[in-house]
């Protein structure tokens, strides 16, 4: 019976489709997320899948979120509730977690659990909340995500997890292959036992395996990409793999998770391969082995006039008759190219041998009008063309009310306190994190000798404690935020976001800046990352004076609705090492912008106006007073 309704399933994925696009919804973590191009080198694979469906049949909406495991994925408002929200019923959901399910702290041990042991024998509560157990609530929240999605009429597909690039010899270590058999935590009658270790094909502590198991206890498909990633970084080499595939984590070293755009695109190819083999989605899944474009278009939605935009596509080629050759490429409009991120023009050219391509494209634009625009790079070779259509809608940031909010953090006793102009709400929050300090011997931006606050890692009561070992991640419950409320009256579109950034005492702290709105933190965005390189250590040393901070002055499209809160969020991390008496530093943070009142909107007063912003199918709406508004402001319902 099993085997029959298995085949019935693998029949109604391969149906026709009706008018519409399908979805198909990514849900995992920092190796399959869409990063900010101006913020990392760091690219998840789901970033790429889209561009190996026909885009007329078929839509991918990447909602991978770096740090997630499966529990705070589905616990947290802001993922797996808002992703249910834009499934439709024919859709379908590809679910890849364990990288953090491993644990930072527990090594396979449920962290509920290793809480509760903590509490019960007076010991320091973990401040990092993730890591499941792969005999237990691993496999539960896999089931619920397939539940659920079942309850939608949406088909999840069983994912497993891409390799880390944990190379020994001619083989990827048990670990890289997410089996924690050679060294786990568990605990027993109450009794904590570290470093223990399984002979090899015991798959008690697979992650991968405990996926399979789910997915024959729940009859859905699963794809082993532990394994096709296994067996792709073998076929480069150690050397090759992770030269070609893998950011930097510091200069002269790799990080052995992350995958740059090459990478990430190999990957993505693999898994559109394993779908079509599989016979998923196979009548609308197209493998090029000719030249294409990495996503095949180019939406930069809304953009301010004369605020310059920063974005890129891989050009990609396999098989490639002649063998080598040249392509050249050619941008409309207010476009304009590079191949090394430094030397921009209206064309550009691309040499390759071996029938093998793979180029990455950057595109840098500051529209001038207003409105749609609708430009194209073309890319030509020999009596071959493609073309990479461009758009926006410009919006001008003539008429608006300057609005900014800068907290100089110069007293760590005062911390919260912000200069603020125009009509905006403020608020200043950490979350495991606490300013501990203050010291006037760093070095500021302009090299000269500055005061910071220190910030340190927390637990729940704000009382300092030390950094959890081999972070390589944010952890979503470890922040310092500052939030702008617009008003009830008026959108706010932000022009700025800048800040000071250092490490006191350490040479190993990494931090993401993340964007999201309202409470639960939705609509996340890393707009800038520390990680390749750590933030510059700026205290004294051996009589030296400390390295500068960095400044930043980033420009994110970010629109705050009116009443409605957007959090610019610093996530720190200490890599390599546990212990405490380890900084980061912040001084200098300011949110600037314009405000306007809402375009089709009626002007109402402060205390009329109930709004909220929410996301349906995709698209942004905008909730106030029982009416519905597109982003635009005009009425849809």
């Amino acid at each position: 019976m099993k085997k029959i309704l298995a085949i019935l399933a693998a029949a109604v994925m391969v149906l026709p489709m009706a008018q519409g696009a399908v979805k198909v919804h990514t849900i995992g973590d920092s190796t399959m997320e869409s990063y900010n191009e101006s913020a990392t080198d760091k690219r998840g694979w789901a970033t790429y899948l889209g561009s190996f469906f026909n885009p007329e049949y078929v839509t991918v909406n990447n909602r991978g979120k770096s740090g997630s495991d499966t529990r705070s994925f589905y616990t947290g408002a802001a993922y797996w509730e808002s992703v249910k929200s834009q499934m439709s019923a024919g859709d379908y959901l590809i679910i890849q977690f364990a990288h953090n399910d491993e644990g930072t702290v527990t090594y396979g041990t449920d962290n509920l659990e290793y809480a509760a042991y903590c509490a019960a024998n007076n010991l320091p509560a973990p401040t990092d909340a993730r890591g499941t157990n792969p005999q237990t609530t691993y496999r539960d929240y896999l089931r619920k995500f397939v539940d659920e999605a079942r309850e939608k009429g949406v088909n999840p597909i069983l994912m497993a997890p891409i390799c880390r690039a944990y190379f020994s010899g001619n083989t990827i270590r048990r670990n890289g292959q997410h089996d924690l058999g050679d060294k786990f935590w568990k605990i027993e009658d109450g009794v904590l036992y570290k470093d223990q270790s399984l002979p090899e094909g015991d798959s008690t502590m697979s992650y991968v395996h405990a996926m399979r198991e789910v997915a024959k206890e729940k009859g859905v498909p699963f794809l082993n990409m532990t394994e096709a990633t296994r067996d792709l970084y073998l076929s480069y080499g150690e050397a090759q793999c992770l030269s070609l595939m893998f950011v930097d984590k510091e200069p002269g070293k790799k990080d052995q998770t992350h995958t740059n755009a090459m990478g990430a695109n190999l990957i993505a190819r693999m898994a559109a391969q394993m779908m079509k083999d599989a016979g998923i989605l196979a009548d609308y899944i197209e493998i090029p082995t000719s030249i294409s474009a990495s996503p095949n278009a180019i939406e930069i939605g809304e953009t301010y006039s004369g605020i310059a935009q920063n974005k890129e596509f891989l050009l990609t080629g396999f098989g490639l008759e002649p063998a080598s050759g040249t392509v050249t490429l050619s941008a409309t409009g207010d476009l304009t190219i590079s191949t090394d991120k430094e030397n921009y023009g209206k064309t550009a050219s691309v040499s390759y041998a071996g029938s093998t391509l793979f180029q990455k494209i950057y595109v840098r634009v500051s529209y001038t009008g207003e409105g749609a625009q609708n430009d194209k790079i073309t890319v030509t070779s020999g009596e071959k063309s493609i073309e990479v259509p461009v758009t926006a809608t410009v919006i001008s940031l003539s008429g608006g009310s300057a609005v900014s909010a800068r907290w100089a953090l110069t007293d760590h006793t005062k911390a919260g306190e912000a200069a603020v102009e125009g009509p905006l709400s403020v608020e200043m929050t950490m979350s495991h994190m606490v300013a501990t300090d203050m010291k006037n011997d760093a070095t500021g931006v302009d090299g000269s000798q500055t005061s910071v606050i220190r910030f340190h890692n927390a637990d729940d009561s704000g009382k300092k404690t030390n950094w959890p070992t081999d972070e390589i991640d944010e952890n979503p419950g470890r922040y310092i935020d500052f939030a702008l409320t617009a008003p009830a009256t008026m959108d706010v579109r932000i022009t700025k976001v800048g800040m000071e950034l250092g490490a006191y005492s350490t040479a190993a702290m990494k931090c993401h800046v993340n964007s999201g709105f309202g409470e639960a933190f939705t609509d996340v965005e890393t707009i800038y990352e520390v990680s390749a390189v750590a933030l510059p250590s700026i205290g004294p040393k051996n009589g030296n004076p400390g390295a500068p901070m960095i400044g930043l002055e980033l420009t994110p499209m970010l629109t705050i609705a009116a009443g409605e809160t957007l959090h610019i969020r610093i996530l720190p991390w200490h890599e390599n090492t546990s212990g405490s008496g380890k900084y980061i530093c912040v001084k200098n943070v300011v949110i600037e912008g314009q405000a306007f009142a809402p375009t089709g909107i009626e002007s109402l007063q402060p205390s009329e106006v109930r709004s909220q912003k929410v996301i349906r199918n995709g698209v942004l709406l905008i909730e106030r007073n029982g009416k519905v508004y597109n982003a635009q402001g005009v009425e849809v319902r």
